[in-house]
């Protein structure tokens, strides 16, 4: 025991849940042991924080889209007319959307080309 290179013990516990996805995961990942793939996961894998509020922004705007939508299309109905000013409206939301869904799409594609 005395020539063992990990001299170094963590230890975890979990939920009978937990333990069993774990166990899954290290079948899956053909581990040989717990150690194994907890270095593997642990060890050689890269971690990603990601901002999520690029997404809750395009979320908020796809939803002011919809509404814009609905309310054209109640005034068109009613009306019989459709303002380019509303068309334009929608436009530009829609642009916003794209730039913001392109530069969340960038940032993922860096992440995983790892230039992050």
């Amino acid at each position: 025991m005395q020539n063992r290179t990990r001299n170094r013990q963590l230890n975890l516990k979990f939920t009978d849940e937990e333990f069993e996805y774990i166990a899954e995961k290290k079948k899956l990942a053909q581990a040989q042991n717990y150690t194994d793939f907890i270095l593997k996961v642990a060890a050689h894998s890269q971690i990603f924080i990601v901002d999520t509020k690029p997404l809750l922004e395009i979320s908020g705007q796809i939803n002011k889209i919809g509404i814009n939508i609905n309310q054209i299309a109640k005034a068109v109905n009613t009306t019989h007319n459709i303002y380019k000013n509303d068309i334009e409206d929608i436009r530009e939301k829609i642009c916003s959307v794209e730039k913001i869904i392109k530069s969340v799409f960038d940032t993922f594609s860096a992440a995983q080309q790892g230039n992050l």
